[in-house]
């Protein structure tokens, strides 16, 4: 139980999608991300929580050699959103077993994310 004057979690409607962090490099970069550019990281959630599939000039299937990841021994599909002109997110997208008991329509898992450029796809 949280106590008075804590900050209120956002709650997440079961249309939405669960944001985690799939490395502590993510969970790092997300707050560099939220110190060098707040407004812009809150769009990105925004975005991630409602379509983190639907392209866009700002999210897209990375291509060539990233274009799929590895998580926890699964391959999937890499997706970039970018943040800023430098600032990316690399992620994968995790839907929900259909007839799974879920909270959410499932999980984006945030693999890497970075004020800068990624040198690698420069």
């Amino acid at each position: 139980m949280s106590k008075r004057g804590s900050e209120v979690p956002r709650p997440i409607k079961r249309a939405e999608w669960l944001i985690v962090f799939a490395s502590r490099e993510a969970q790092k970069g997300w707050s560099d991300l939220l110190a060098d550019a707040r407004n812009a990281t809150a769009d990105a959630w925004d975005t991630l929580t409602h379509d983190p599939t639907v392209e866009s000039a700002r999210l897209y299937q990375l291509k060539g050699d990233f274009a799929y990841g590895m998580y926890e021994g699964r391959s999937y599909a890499r997706f970039q959103y970018k943040v800023t002109d430098g600032g990316r997110i690399w992620f994968f997208v995790e839907p929900t077993p259909k007839g799974a008991k879920s909270k959410n329509a499932g999980r984006v898992l945030l693999e890497r994310c970075v004020t800068g450029h990624p040198k690698e796809t420069e």
